[in-house]
């Protein structure tokens, strides 16, 4: 293991402890002043939200310092981050992804122990916060096997800073140093006490064996990404113009890529991404397993990306004006009570409401209790895809990259040739057929996912959505929530609701459709029956558009590496497996072994109904792999969204493929 300084020249910092942000505050200031990239990664066994944080800093003794110049923006901008008591990685980025701050709560162990190693993001530094350090806490969360994991998340010169290194506990001495930590406060031991310690070649050989066999736990769902190619083109593919290609460009500029963008549309989001508003808020499953864990770490990343878009100066019309969602009968009411039993929600992501507030909060008559979604709201698809192409170009040019984006170009086929994926386009030149080179290529074409030969079998499938354009009038002016029960409702934007939607599997076409215009505005009857305001969605002037949404059985995102299909139906088929396929052997074989797959080629999409939720997290995790640095989703997270899932979670259940 390389124990150099990271290539990438982002400084990689480890927190225990997370206070009142101050000293994410001070290392921010820090990042400005040296323009030094820094990835901050803090992990705390208690949570706190946005809110919460706001009021510790009001109360605290410096809160006259933080909340005067030069701190007022810093703490304005920390207090608004949408941070949550939710478990799972919340990714805040500032300063157009030079400062970029992962935060964990929960067991310290756990969070850390799920964390993907990666080699350009290993940690440098680890500080732990004065009351990490107190009896109390020390007892309660530390442990060896913890200061272990971080070790395997770590350089092998890493060092622990404490405030007192002379009065630390002897058990957070004894964890650092048995974990081939150096634990210091003082920068002159360095090259004295601190090294010395770092010659213990035990622990260090005990990281790497930690390494290796999450590595080889979870080889069947990591990628390996290679940016090289033979003629020095390092520009990564998208071919797409949506949600996902857009906020892929994004996160990609960020670290420091140059992207080529293919539409094959005269104008971006011009697909299932081009609605005029879109509903913004987590699905959310009873058990809070691990699908729900991951939408509320998405939607409250792209609540964020939404803001720092916004803050920018691009113009996307929205409105975070909340999500109230009922049930439309008896079933659906008991789905819904489920959920709301199911888990504490924290506030900041649901509460139940009762009838009088559900009608409070969306000024019209709801009259039945609802789950309401605080941080939730609508959005314009297309301006928030627009808006993440133009942000994205402006970094790469402050960064001297670039994003270039071809339009009206479509890609027909997808080839590899030596160490570059080359992209075929539908258009003739004097040449013949037109084609581009790139070393990495990335799928995240919406409707069009499975058009290639690499991407045919993928289990997603399309469902058309037509979303009815009705004008606001009589009550309908006064709604001012997004509404979700049997189809939904938006609040109004240009004199206009949207209110839908159909959902048909495998639609034969995107024409216009009157039945399913009618049904649109049925569904809102159908879920408030003697509501007077119902009788003001009026869909009679027949405008609608209608896109396709590509949904995967199990509805979460695609994301990884192009699984090679025909590859593992050989690897299957082949002896000594085909006689082993229910053994435990087997198991392990599907386990431990990297999955066939084409190499380079990624695959972003299957986004479903709630693309604006989960896309813009799906996108920085890929980014992440492909710039080899650390995703803001854990190993399961990796295996839960990868686009080999369908049949990797057969063969490591034993199952067999053929039924």
């Amino acid at each position: 293991m390389s124990d150099k300084p990271n290539s990438h020249k982002t400084l990689c910092i480890g927190q225990l402890g997370f206070g009142i942000g101050m000293e994410v505050m001070l290392l921010w200031q820090l990042s400005e002043q040296f323009s030094q990239s820094i990835h901050l990664s803090v992990f705390d066994a208690y949570s706190l939200s946005s809110l919460e944080l706001s009021h510790l800093i009001q109360q605290a003794e410096v809160s006259s310092e933080l909340t005067s110049h030069p701190w007022d923006d810093y703490v304005m901008q920390l207090t608004t981050s949408s941070i949550a008591n939710i478990s799972g990685c919340q990714r805040l980025s500032f300063n157009q992804g030079q400062f970029v701050v992962d935060i964990y709560f929960g067991n310290l162990q756990s969070s850390i122990q799920t964390l993907p190693f990666s080699q350009q993001g290993q940690l440098e530094h680890w500080h732990c916060l004065p009351h990490t350090t107190q009896a109390e806490y020390l007892d309660q969360h530390f442990t060896q096997k913890l200061f272990w994991q971080m070790g395997r998340i770590s350089l092998d010169s890493a060092r622990i800073y404490a405030f007192d290194e002379e009065n630390a506990p002897s058990k957070l001495t004894h964890y650092a140093e048995s974990a081939g930590f150096a634990l210091v406060s003082n920068p002159q031991k360095r090259e004295s006490d601190a090294l010395k310690r770092l010659k213990n070649e035990i622990p260090l050989c005990e990281r790497k064996a930690l390494r290796q066999s999450l590595l080889s736990e979870y080889a069947y769902c990591l990628p390996h990404a290679n940016l090289s190619s033979k003629d020095g083109n390092d520009s990564i593919a998208i071919i797409g113009g949506g949600i996902a290609a857009a906020h892929l460009a994004l996160s990609l500029a960020e670290k420091g890529k140059n992207v080529t963008i293919y539409c094959k549309d005269e104008i971006l989001a011009d697909g299932a991404s081009g609605n005029k508003q879109g509903a913004i808020y987590p699905l959310l499953t009873p058990d809070n397993g691990l699908m729900s864990q991951y939408f509320q770490q998405a939607f409250l990343y792209s609540r964020r990306r939404l803001e720092e878009l916004t803050a920018a100066g691009h113009q996307i019309d929205h409105q975070l004006c909340g999500v109230l969602q009922t049930g439309f009968d008896e079933r659906s009411d008991a789905r819904l009570n489920k959920i709301i039993d199911g888990q504490t929600w924290p506030n900041e992501i649901a509460f139940s409401v009762s009838s009088a507030k559900a009608n409070e909060l969306a000024n019209i008559q709801i009259d039945k209790p609802a789950f309401y979604y605080p941080l939730a709201g609508w959005i314009c698809p297309q301006e928030f895809a627009v808006a993440a192409i133009k942000q994205a170009q402006k970094i790469a040019s402050n960064k001297g990259n670039e994003v270039k984006v071809k339009l009206s170009c479509k890609i027909s086929a997808l080839t590899k040739t030596d160490s570059v994926w080359r992209l075929t386009t539908t258009e003739d030149n004097e040449l013949g057929k037109q084609y581009y080179e790139h070393p990495v290529a990335v799928v995240a074409s919406g409707a069009q996912l499975t058009e290639f030969a690499q991407t045919r079998s993928l289990q997603v499938t399309g469902f058309r959505g037509q979303v009815s354009h009705i004008p606001s009038k009589g009550k309908l002016t006064e709604l001012q929530t997004v509404i979700c029960a049997h189809g939904y409702l938006t609040p109004e934007n240009n004199q206009h609701h949207c209110v839908g939607a159909s959902y048909v599997k495998s639609p034969d076409n995107l024409d216009y459709c009157p039945d399913e215009q009618q049904e649109n505005a049925q569904k809102m009857h159908h879920s408030f029956p003697d509501r007077d305001w119902v009788n003001d969605v009026d869909v009679s002037d027949e405008k609608a558009r209608v896109g396709v949404r590509m949904v995967t059985r199990d509805h979460c995102p695609m994301m990884g590496l192009a699984p090679d299909i025909d590859s593992i139906f050989a690897q299957y088929h082949t002896e000594p497996l085909a006689d082993h396929q229910l053994t435990v052997a087997s198991r392990k074989f599907w386990r431990q072994h990297i999955a066939p797959s084409h190499q380079g080629l990624y695959v972003l999409g299957g986004l479903g109904s709630r693309g604006l939720s989960s896309g813009p997290l799906a996108a920085e995790a890929l980014a992440s792999i492909i710039c080899e640095q650390t995703p803001p989703i854990s190993y399961d997270m990796f295996a839960m969204l990868n686009p080999n899932r369908m049949w990797l979670r057969k063969l490591l259940k034993g199952k067999s493929l053929m039924v």
